[in-house]
């Protein structure tokens, strides 16, 4: 039988991260995930803090809620999971390697959500295990939103065979490049190319996003510990890359669409990236690019669902 935590209010997110990461030595990744959601009822969306978040990431003010706001929303739950002492997997050295969001109708300022979260599927991948941490909204009994977020744990092991690596097409040729982790690899992208918006990235900008989300982790706000993750700099939170990229395409979004985001390389600030946007039949293919060597940093698809 599922335990649950029920939240009453929104937790401290520093107080629980400290929490999360002064527990990291004492995980090992031994034994399976908990059956365990953490669940909050009755949450509103308050217009001040929304307005904020729009600000930041580029959304304009309007009664519908962008889907990543409620991922916002979700993370506290998701931070309360990996707090959990049944959690197996630290949070010290883990990474977002993709993010799904699915809006299954827009919601509005005025309603009241009920959010859950749990993890499932535990699987290898070459540098330790991932974990799809599955979040969702209700409106009443109305399911109006979902999030399926994976994250790394490097240096885990767990039981079960490797997937098998996708080829990916870049372009014209394939290159090197280092990944989130640090290491070299080769890859082909089939990402997008050409002209795109070029934005200009602030080095307060994990900061800036820190405020208005609530998530705190240091290696997007200072580039000391950034560098003692094995980053060059700070990061962009991969969260702020999706919601810019769909807010950048706001007005064309169908009113109930999957919206998938790969996070292939760290967005390190300050610097210089171009969103590269193409509709192609049921589709939107979106690829963020580093602007001067137009290396692949996130690969997106947005597609409406019925």
């Amino acid at each position: 039988m599922t335990d649950s935590i029920e939240l009453e209010a929104p937790p401290s997110l520093p107080k629980v991260f400290a929490r999360a990461v002064a527990s990291s030595r004492g995980r090992n990744g031994k034994g399976p995930l908990p059956d365990l959601q953490v669940v909050r009822r009755g949450v509103a969306i308050d217009p001040s803090q929304l307005a904020d978040y729009d600000h930041v990431c580029g959304f304009t003010l309007r009664d519908e809620v962008p889907s990543t706001y409620l991922h916002n929303l979700v993370f506290p739950l998701q931070v309360s999971l990996f707090a959990d002492k049944r959690y197996p997997y630290p949070l010290v050295g883990s990474v977002h390697l993709d993010n799904t969001l699915t809006q299954h109708r827009p919601v509005l300022i005025g309603e009241q959500l009920d959010l859950s979260t749990h993890a499932t599927n535990a699987r290898p991948h070459k540098r330790g295990v991932q974990v799809d941490v599955v979040s969702r909204a209700h409106v009443g009994d109305e399911l109006v939103w979902e999030g399926l977020a994976t994250y790394l744990y490097r240096g885990q092991r767990i039981d079960g065979n490797l997937p098998e690596r996708p080829q990916e097409l870049r372009g014209p040729r394939e290159v090197s490049e280092r990944d989130t982790s640090g290491e070299l690899r080769g890859v082909q992208d089939e990402a997008p190319d050409g002209p795109g918006m070029v934005w200009r990235l602030p080095g307060n900008l994990g900061r800036r996003f820190a405020a208005v989300s609530g998530d705190v982790n240091p290696i997007h706000m200072n580039s000391v510990t950034a560098k003692a993750m094995g980053f060059p700099t700070t990061i962009v939170h991969g969260m702020w890359s999706q919601a810019r990229m769909l807010g950048a395409i706001e007005n064309r979004l169908p009113a109930a669409y999957r919206a998938e985001m790969s996070f292939r390389k760290a967005v390190l600030i300050p610097g210089t990236v171009r969103l590269v946007a193409r509709e192609r039949p049921g589709a939107w293919q979106l690829a963020l690019r580093e602007n001067r060597r137009s290396t692949v940093l996130v690969r997106g698809e947005v597609s409406p669902i019925s």
